[in-house]
């Protein structure tokens, strides 16, 4: 009973983990979910859902509490702190997803690295690259009114189910360039529950058709597949860096602030790398 006790806190745990982490551009939720070893299990509760339903639906459900609660309580606090300690709290996430490449390049080691290997992580850190410059509402779906407006926030969601699950990939930017991030808080503000509710439908249904390819891909061939998966977490960092840390140095920085902001970050870098390091040996858990 004990046991159960503590597996279920440490689901909890790390869905209020990702949960909280998913309003900050630049760390994804699947990115997260890698790095704290639950991946593989949530892809498998959902792509095998029919298999156990009842075994399912209450892991599910577990990791739902806990991301929910992520949601609605620290990325809050998470949102204020970026607002007003952008430096330091940007490197701070750069050392946690810098800290989870040494347990993802375990998952390698079922076979020896070799030049494909350096192929597959190239082309997952370009496809996360790629992404990040997509400039900001360049696709707008967050206004309108009538049928063909909920028949592209349907769209929407499946292309929102894709940063969900898929690592390295923030759903908060894809928000972003899609036009639908004021919209979106706007709703929930509004508790306009139409438009809330076809969103997390669409997703929902994207969600399950992309997990099932994406499970395959994990049994079928997992040292490519987590090649690929740290280039598409690499690759997440650049976004943290160049639209988080860059804007956040003043143009007036002198050599006091930059020893400052040196100190600050190496400190920031090493509590983020050891927080998520920490995280990660609760992965077979």
């Amino acid at each position: 009973m004990k046991n159960k006790f503590k597996n279920d806190l440490i689901i909890m745990l790390k869905g209020y983990t990702i949960g909280s982490s998913m309003s900050v551009p630049g760390v994804s939720g699947g990115t997260m979910a890698i790095l704290l070893g639950i991946y593989d299990k949530l892809i498998s509760s959902v792509s095998n859902f029919l298999k156990d339903i009842k075994g399912n639906i209450l892991f599910l459900l577990k990791f739902c509490i806990g991301a929910g609660a992520g949601i609605c309580s620290l990325s809050f606090l998470l949102k204020w702190m970026l607002e007003k300690f952008p430096l330091p709290v940007s490197v701070f996430f750069l050392g946690a997803v810098v800290g989870g490449i040494p347990a993802l390049y375990k998952k390698t080691k079922e076979s020896s690295l070799r030049i494909s290997s350096g192929i597959y992580f190239l082309l997952g850190f370009l496809v996360v690259i790629s992404i990040g410059f997509i400039p900001e509402g360049s696709v707008n779906v967050g206004t309108g009114s009538g049928v063909t407006h909920y028949l592209m926030l349907l769209i929407t969601g499946i292309i929102i189910a894709l940063a969900l699950v898929l690592p390295g990939i923030s759903t908060s930017h894809m928000l972003l360039v899609l036009g639908m991030y004021d919209a979106m808080l706007g709703a929930i503000t509004r508790f306009d529950v139409v438009y809330v509710g076809i969103l997390g439908i669409a997703t929902l249904i994207g969600v399950f058709l992309i997990t099932k390819p994406i499970e395959w891909t994990l049994n079928k061939f997992p040292h490519q597949t987590y090649c690929a998966i740290i280039g598409f977490v690499l690759g997440s960092t650049a976004e943290i860096f160049r639209d988080k840390i860059l804007p956040a140095i003043p143009e007036s920085a002198d050599a006091f602030w930059w020893i400052g902001f040196g100190l600050i970050s190496i400190v920031a870098f090493i509590l983020g790398f050891m927080s998520i390091k920490s995280l990660s040996k609760f992965q077979n858990d």
